[in-house]
C-alpha cells in the first residue's frame, strides 16, 4: 500500500479519547466535509483535540475555519464547562488550571497546563472562550498578562504595565459586542486611603486586545475609593461590581457599579428591590444572559435575583428563593460566602459552596445537591468558561470573533 492510499483509507477512532461520548469511528475521505464539520462540531472540546494531536487529517479539519464558528454554535447552546483555579502550597507551582468537560457539569476534572512554562498567579477572566491570566515573573515593578487559549494552545501577550506606586490593584477581562473589542481594565487603589497621594490620571486604565499601549483613563468614581475586588459579573459589555455606595439610617448602602467597556465609562445600576440586597454586600453572576443578584438571607433561605432587562430597576425579580440546607453523607448547607456560578441547560443553578464543592439547585425538585467530580481541587475559584477553537491570535482580527 503506497503512502497516497495509506491516506484515503485513514480511519480515525474518537472513542481513543476517554472523555469522548462518541463511539464510533469516521472514514474520513468517505464523507463529505460539511456532514464531517457536523459530527466534530457535537464532540466535546477535549475530544476535538485529542484527534486534532493524534491524526494529520484530524489536524486539518480542526483548523479548518470553518469549523470553529460552528462549534461555538453548538457549545453556546449547551451547558457552559467551568475553568477552576485552585491555590495548594503542597504543589509546584502553587497555582494550578483546571477544566470541567460534562454536559452536566459533574464529570472529571482535568488539569490545564499554561503556555511556555508560564506561572499562573491569577486567573482574572474568561471570555468568549479565552482566558485571561495574571503570570508570575517579569521586573518586579511590572505586571504580566496573557491572552490564552486551553485548547487551540496559543496566547497574545499583554504588554507589560508599570505597577501602581503603593497601591493595590485588580484587573477585569471582557468583550463587547458592539464594538467587537477585547479589553482589560487594570484599577489601582489605596489599602489607606490618602487623599493626598492620589494621582487621579492613572487609577484606572484600559487595553484594547491588538494595540500596543495602555491608555489612562482617570480618577475611580467615590464608590469605588474603598478596598476594590476583581469585578463579578460581564453583561451587556460591562464588568459589575457590588460596591456601598452610600450611607443610611442604619449604615452602608450597598448597590451595584459597572465599568462599560464600549465608552469606557463607569455608571451606577439600579439594585435588587430588597432591603436585605441593601444593607449587605451580595454576589453577581449572569444566569441566561441577564445580570443576577444572590445572597443567603438570615441562614433561612438562599435568594436569586435577576435582571430581566438590562438598566432597568423594575425588571429586577426574584427568580429563586430555596432552603440553603440540603442531605447527604454529611448533611450541610450553603454558606454566606456561596455564589451562583451559571444556568444548566436542564434549568438547574450551579453554584460554587464557599471555596470547597459545587452544587445545583433544582426548582422542580425544590432541592439542592452535591455534585461528585473526580479529582476535584480543593479551595477552588469556578468560573463559567465556553471552549473555543479560535485562536487567541485571531483577536487581531475582532470581527471574527463577535457574537452573532
Amino acid at each position: 500500500m503506497d503512502a497516497e492510499e495509506g491516506r484515503e483509507n485513514e480511519r480515525v477512532n474518537l472513542a481513543d479519547d476517554p472523555s469522548s461520548r462518541a463511539m464510533v469511528q469516521i472514514d474520513l475521505h468517505l464523507l463529505p466535509r460539511e456532514i464531517l464539520f457536523e459530527i466534530l462540531s457535537s464532540l466535546p472540546i477535549t475530544s476535538l483535540i485529542h484527534f486534532k494531536t493524534t491524526s494529520h487529517a484530524g489536524y486539518d479539519l480542526i483548523a479548518d475555519p470553518r469549523l470553529p464558528p460552528m462549534f461555538r454554535n453548538r457549545v453556546s447552546n449547551s451547558n457552559p464547562c467551568l475553568i477552576l483555579f485552585n491555590y495548594n502550597i503542597h504543589t509546584i507551582p502553587p497555582y494550578q488550571l483546571y477544566f470541567v468537560d460534562s454536559e452536566d457539569c459533574s464529570g472529571r476534572v482535568t488539569k490545564i497546563d499554561p503556555p511556555h512554562h508560564s506561572e499562573v498567579n491569577n486567573l482574572v477572566g474568561s471570555c468568549n472562550g479565552l482566558l485571561c491570566l495574571s503570570l508570575i515573573g517579569g521586573s518586579s515593578e511590572s505586571h504580566s498578562l496573557l491572552i490564552y487559549n486551553p485548547f487551540v494552545g496559543d496566547s497574545v501577550r499583554v504588554p507589560l504595565a508599570n505597577r501602581f506606586p503603593n497601591r493595590s490593584e485588580v484587573f477585569g477581562f471582557g468583550f463587547h459586542p458592539r464594538t467587537g473589542e477585547f479589553k482589560v481594565v487594570r484599577i489601582g487603589w489605596y489599602p489607606v486611603l490618602d487623599v493626598e497621594e492620589v494621582d487621579d490620571e492613572s487609577m484606572v486604565q484600559v487595553f484594547t486586545i491588538g494595540t500596543t499601549e495602555w491608555r489612562k483613563k482617570g480618577a475611580l468614581p467615590p464608590q469605588l475609593m474603598g478596598e476594590i475586588e476583581p469585578p463579578d459579573a460581564l453583561v451587556e459589555g460591562s464588568l459589575h461590581w457590588v460596591t456601598d455606595v452610600g450611607m443610611g439610617g442604619v449604615g452602608l448602602i450597598f448597590g451595584i457599579i459597572s465599568f462599560e467597556l464600549a465608552d469606557e465609562v463607569f455608571e451606577e445600576i439600579p439594585h435588587p428591590p430588597c432591603q436585605r440586597f441593601v444593607s449587605l454586600p451580595y454576589s453577581l453572576s449572569v444566569l441566561n444572559g441577564c445580570l443576577s443578584a444572590a445572597r443567603l438571607v438570615d441562614d433561612l433561605h438562599f435568594d436569586v435575583w435577576v435582571m430581566k432587562q438590562y438598566h432597568v430597576k423594575e425588571s429586577w425579580v426574584k427568580q429563586f428563593s430555596f432552603d440553603p440546607y440540603f442531605p447527604g453523607e454529611c448533611p450541610s448547607r450553603l454558606s454566606i460566602f456561596s455564589t451562583v456560578i451559571c444556568a444548566l441547560k436542564n434549568g438547574e443553578i450551579l453554584l460554587q459552596n464557599g471555596g470547597s464543592s459545587l452544587v445545583a439547585y433544582d426548582p422542580v425538585e425544590n432541592r439542592v445537591k452535591t455534585l461528585q467530580m473526580s479529582g476535584l481541587p480543593k479551595d477552588f475559584l469556578s468560573l463559567p468558561f465556553l471552549p473555543s477553537l479560535f485562536s487567541a491570535k485571531a483577536t487581531m482580527n475582532l470581527q471574527l470573533l463577535t457574537l452573532s
